[in-house]
């Protein structure tokens, strides 16, 4: 495997050959390959996310995850006797940006697949692009409900949208917490407006107001939405926007003397929050679209494990185990191509006929021809001790 890492439109080589009976190794602290093979021998796979600027954390993961696999999948032959190989380019998480890497990974790559995609905004930017193409853009690492809805011919998602996250939270603040003065700090964009309109569906069904307090993206103080919120007399803040987010509304709340119950969507529950607020994210819940990487299920052992032999000197994250995780489902469904050339509408055609396949590290996932959302189950998540802890079963959304 080859990977690839541009920033902007420069391309950046970092290739590294070793036999394939050697263990892969860290070539400038990101990028892992495993031989130098022809074009020929290879299926090229494109990655677009933010892997600069604040959202970095969130692109790198990703991107690392889907190294993991691809270098694991390297080292045991590969599929269908080719090498896998990567070829990431930042968007910066700028919808423009994002277009541009697509096209230029199109054009000029000649990828067979976009793989998971990371940023709701510069995923659905991607829509025109990607049916005028006829490109497959497999689970992405992106929420709205626009993705599936209708259904698009060459988009597949396996994470549970977040508006039905939000349904999801919404059930669980009533019916198990017993609390309806709410407040939603959320990042005004996509897909913050789109989680919104979750809880405003749920809430409404209840009788119960919601209390709504948007933010720009990139904002570093958050004084003024709290200071709203407490105002308000709210005794739950539903968070939606990154963990570095959140753990300054956190400590903004703890200033003021305020401790409010708090959750947020899937990206809460990573390990960064206790990082970034420490003791304050203590008792805090989220919605699971993943298993915890404090999980003792073997395969989410298998991906730790993996993580630290391919790339040693990164953190596993919820990002990195979905990355993972969409790399898994995609190499499932390269095998499954009949005959050797992989082309988009073999990808296509075996996906509508992917029924419950359950890589171990999140819910079973299905598709069918009218039904491309195939994450179907969510869990609740609680912080406790400095870790996650799955508090509720998981559960088939409605």
């Amino acid at each position: 495997m080859r990977f690839r890492s541009s920033r902007g439109f420069a391309t950046m080589w970092m290739c590294l050959t070793v036999c394939a009976t050697v263990a892969l190794m860290i070539v400038l602290g990101s990028a892992i390959a495993v031989r130098n093979a022809s074009a020929a021998d290879t299926i090229k796979v494109g990655y677009v996310g933010p892997l600069s600027g604040s959202l970095s954390l969130l692109g790198q993961g990703v991107r690392d995850g889907i190294l993991v696999y691809f270098a694991y999948a390297n080292e045991k032959g590969g599929v269908k006797g080719k090498q896998l190989e990567l070829i990431a380019e930042d968007d910066g998480y700028e919808p423009m940006r994002t277009v541009a890497a697509t096209k230029k990974l199109l054009e000029h790559d000649k990828i067979v697949t976009l793989l998971s995609p990371t940023g709701t905004a510069s995923t659905v930017a991607l829509l025109p692009l990607v049916n005028e193409n006829k490109l497959p853009l497999l689970f992405p690492y992106a929420f709205s409900h626009a993705l599936t809805n209708p259904t698009k011919p060459y988009v597949f998602t396996t994470l549970t949208e977040v508006r039905v996250q939000m349904h999801v939270m919404a059930d669980h603040i009533v019916n198990n917490l017993k609390q309806r003065k709410v407040a939603a700090i959320y990042q005004n964009d996509d897909f913050g407006q789109d989680a919104v309109t979750g809880l405003v569906e749920r809430f409404n069904a209840l009788n119960i107001p919601l209390t709504k307090l948007p933010f720009d993206r990139g904002s570093t103080n958050f004084s003024g939405v709290v200071a709203q919120a407490r105002k308000a007399g709210v005794e739950h803040v539903v968070f939606l926007g990154i963990p570095r987010d959140a753990a300054l509304v956190m400590k903004e709340a703890n200033n003021m003397g305020w401790r409010p119950q708090f959750s947020g969507h899937n990206a809460l529950g990573d390990p960064q929050t206790f990082k970034l607020a420490g003791q304050l994210a203590e008792g805090a819940i989220a919605v699971a679209v993943m298993e915890p990487l404090d999980s003792q299920k073997t395969q989410v052992q298998e991906f730790l494990a993996h993580q630290k032999k391919y790339l040693p000197k990164s953190s596993p994250t919820t990002y990195s185990i979905h990355g993972y995780n969409a790399a898994k489902i995609f190499v499932e469904t390269l095998s499954r191509v009949e005959g050797k050339e992989i082309k988009a509408d073999a990808i296509v055609g075996v996906l509508n006929n992917m029924r419950n396949f359950d890589t171990g590290l999140m819910g079973p996932i299905s598709f069918s021809k009218d039904q491309h959302a195939g994450g179907l189950y969510n869990a609740i998540v609680k912080a406790k001790d400095g870790r996650w802890h799955l508090v509720t079963p998981w559960t088939k959304v409605k």
